[in-house]
């Protein structure tokens, strides 16, 4: 029985766990033993950092699953069952709350009783299994940990205790608890559950008393997880048909997420949020974190005046009052009223909250050191009577929109007495007046001693830090650490004081002085989130350097051009990045005091931070234009693959940069270069493959092969390439603005026609290439290789 053949192996893999335990003789030990962590000597590594010391271990095709100690830091450990791969996953553990350390040893006693004990003797864990008939314990290639007794039926299975994980094959039962297991910024542990009930799946959230019953006329006391289904014969979730190994995992997010193991040296991968179906974004009760207001699947501050994100970068952390009330200082506290909001579940609400009237309340908040936020309801027939819910932190304080003017919610902050106040404006203002006299003073005496020198920034507004030449030379240990280079000059990493630094040296004087001035006149006095940080320049004689803020991940082209088919980029990741170019060239475009067009747009000017933000980078070839103006005059420049049509003409818009974003846009989803003589000659030219594509209806030809997160979520990147066909429109009136572009990539506007599929110019003259190709201009046509 040992010998079966692989397809009977992929059959037993995809459902059949029963029979797996009689195919595979599971790793076992009998008992009367005991492992002290310190003593073992067998460790395992995983990809992400963490490792397991194993008692048992067993395999099932190409994974290996551990049972044994775990680890993060190698200081503390937890019992646990794990899946060997990139992200070590979890699927069980004894003791998540209460990690041992080294002295700790496990006990397989003579009675068979599995024991943990820490270093002092105290128990901290236990299966109480004592006096079963225990013959031994086994670990089955399911990932179940069994004591089974000398009838060799099951004594206790890691099964029948679940914790933050299912594993295909098992269930969930009436007295099982499925627990978020860990805790973040935004979350703590054990405030997520997943139960079975007599009428169906109970979801609960408990600091806010939240349930939500997917109900069922169950007919049986256990929800199964099986190839493509989870639930009861009544009530199903449906799930992907399992290619490999699958678990489901409650996060601390409060989301249930199906992930499937890609194979060895590979990530698993996200297939399916289970509970979708049945629970839009803001139906989760902390989709928007505390504080936050979640409406149509965004999230916002009840009032940017008294509130601010927590972290401007991911909105979905919540927000924080500007101003935090002390109980020390209860005599200055005041209500704010926050508009069109409620409390994010009226069943709840009407549940916890007790009648009374608006000012008792109130003034019930405001006495309460507790108190952070009240929420008030107006009777319906116009007394001043109400229904009352006072927040506490203990209690979250999350709302929802609610244009209803029956809710009244007020948040607490902290005042400051009249008088202490005016003592302070009166100090702030002195203080502002003379830093800003002195600033003039020094101004003026600056420019009358750099006059002469370098005339050439005199002219710069809003100008940034300006370095000496030996300070970047010290900074980037005298250029040592190369990043990249380009025409204009190369990239090399330096440091300044705990700032890491990315510093671009221009090299050829003559040629770059333009693109250096365009650069620093540009950059340096805009700021959004989407676009390069300028931290400063230096220009010290025959040295021009302009040092940016460092980006971990690089410029995109690495990302969408990997020489290697190991990593490939989600499809959330890449209409992230696209979504971010498409917010930053919109700022350039339409926020600026004058539009910019910033004329080279391509993935190697595309910069990812540590979390795969995109920002948008040199502006050496960006260009002016008045508001009035409609086009500019401007010799060809860019890069080849990425001009617009209409720069034969030499008239161009901002429109230009749309065009470029469309390549870019089509290059990220299809994984390829739009010029790339690698491939057969009729699919050297993307778009003009795009474009015979698109006519035939055969987009999904182009995407990437590589992604099998792209192939999931086709419909959507489907969607995005004719997004991307728009901005490729041969006629520039017709391409949409950024501001559009970026709508629609939120979800808030749609495309209100299918664009026209012609997408490559044809040209009726003799020194053009012929009908049905797009133009591709020659090396000597551009400014340089960058």
């Amino acid at each position: 029985m040992l010998h079966f053949d692989m397809s009977m192996a992929i059959l037993l893999l995809l459902g059949l766990s029963f029979l797996l335990s009689v195919v595979a003789q599971p790793s076992a030990v009998a008992p009367h033993n005991s492992w002290k962590v310190s003593d073992m000597q067998r460790t395992i590594d995983m990809d992400n950092g963490s490792s397991i010391l194993p008692i048992l271990d067993q395999r099932i095709m190409s994974y290996r699953t551990y049972f044994g100690f775990y680890t993060i830091d190698g200081y503390s450990f937890v019992l646990s069952i794990v899946i060997f791969g990139l992200q070590a996953p979890v699927i069980w553990s004894a003791n998540p709350d209460i990690p041992v350390n080294r002295d700790a040893i496990l006990n397989f006693t003579r009675e068979g009783d599995l024991l943990l004990c820490d270093n002092n003797g105290a128990m901290v864990w236990s299966t109480t299994t004592k006096s079963k008939s225990v013959a031994g314990m086994s670990l089955d290639v399911s990932g179940n940990l069994v004591i089974f007794n000398q009838d060799n039926s099951s004594a206790w299975q890691s099964f029948d205790h679940p914790t933050d994980t299912l594993v295909m094959g098992q269930s969930l039962c009436t007295g099982m608890n499925l627990s978020v297991m860990t805790s973040n910024r935004k979350w703590q542990p054990y405030m997520f559950y997943l139960s079975v009930q007599w009428n169906g799946l109970l979801y609960t959230f408990q600091p806010a008393f939240y349930t939500k019953l997917f109900e069922a006329n169950t007919g049986s006391s256990c929800s199964y997880f099986r190839n493509g289904t989870f639930g009861f014969p009544q009530k199903i979730f449906s799930l992907p048909f399992a290619r490999s190994l699958q678990y489901m995992r409650l996060e601390p997010d409060g989301h249930l997420r199906l992930y499937e193991m890609q194979g060895v040296g590979q990530d698993s991968l996200m297939v399916l949020d289970v509970l979708s179906t049945e629970m839009k974004f803001c139906d989760y009760p902390m989709a928007c974190g505390n504080y936050g207001v979640c409406s149509k699947g965004q999230c916002s501050c009840p009032s940017f005046s008294n509130f601010k994100f927590q972290n401007e970068r991911i909105p979905s952390d919540g927000c924080v009052p500007l101003s935090i009330p002390s109980c020390n200082q209860a005599q200055n506290q005041q209500l704010i009223q926050v508009n069109n909001v409620s409390y994010f579940s009226n069943s709840v609400f009407l549940l916890l909250a007790s009648s009374t009237s608006e000012i008792v309340c109130k003034q019930s908040c405001l006495t309460s050191c507790d108190c952070r936020a009240l929420i008030f309801q107006k009777n319906v027939y116009g007394s001043d009577g109400g229904y009352c819910l006072l927040l506490s932190d203990s209690m979250t304080i999350l709302f929802a929109d609610d244009s209803s003017n029956r809710f009244l919610a007020f948040v607490k902050v902290q005042g400051t007495h009249p008088e202490k106040r005016r003592t302070n404006i009166i100090v702030v203002s002195s203080i502002a007046g003379f830093c800003l006299i002195s600033t003039l003073v020094c101004v003026a005496v600056w420019k009358k001693y750099k006059k002469n020198e370098e005339p050439l920034f005199d002219v710069i507004p809003g100008i940034p830090k300006r370095f000496s030449f030996h300070e970047l030379e010290v900074a980037t240990d005298h250029f040592s650490v190369k990043l990249g280079g380009g025409g204009f000059g190369s990239v090399f990493k330096g440091k300044v004081g705990k700032q890491s630094i990315a510093v671009k040296r221009l090299e050829g004087l003559d040629q770059g002085m333009e693109e250096f001035l365009a650069e620093v006149k540009t950059i340096g006095r805009i700021h959004h989130f989407n676009l390069i940080r300028l931290v400063g320049f230096c220009a010290e004689k025959s040295h021009k350097l302009l040092v940016y803020e460092y980006l971990s991940n690089g410029s995109l082209d690495k990302w969408i051009f990997p020489k290697s088919t190991v990593f490939s980029l989600s499809w959330k990741s890449r209409r992230d990045i696209i979504l971010g170019i498409a917010r930053g060239l919109s700022y350039l475009h339409e926020e600026c005091e004058q539009k910019i067009a910033h004329l080279d747009i391509k993935p190697q000017n595309i910069l990812l931070d540590d979390k795969f933000s995109a920002k948008v980078s040199d502006f050496g070839l960006s260009k002016m234009i008045n508001r009035e103006q409609s086009k500019v005059m401007t010799r060809m420049r860019g890069t080849r693959g990425y001009l617009a049509p209409e720069w034969l003409g030499s008239k161009i818009t901002e429109k230009a940069d749309i065009y470029s974003f469309g390549i870019v846009m089509i290059e990220i989803i299809c994984g390829r270069e739009n010029l790339d003589e690698s491939q057969p000659e009729e699919s050297i030219h993307l778009i003009s493959l795009l474009q015979e594509k698109a006519r035939f209806g055969q987009l999904s030809d182009l995407v990437d092969g590589s992604s099998n997160d792209m192939r999931l979520h086709m419909q959507e990147v489907v969607e995005a390439m004719k997004l991307a066909m728009w901005c490729l429109q041969v006629d520039s009136s017709r391409r949409p603005l950024m501001s559009t572009i970026a709508k629609v990539l939120e979800g808030v506007m749609s495309i209100e026609e299918i664009p026209d599929c012609t997408l490559v110019p044809s040209f009726e003259s003799n020194n053009t290439v012929g009908s049905g190709s797009s133009y591709i201009p020659s090396e000597s046509h551009l400014s340089g290789p960058r």
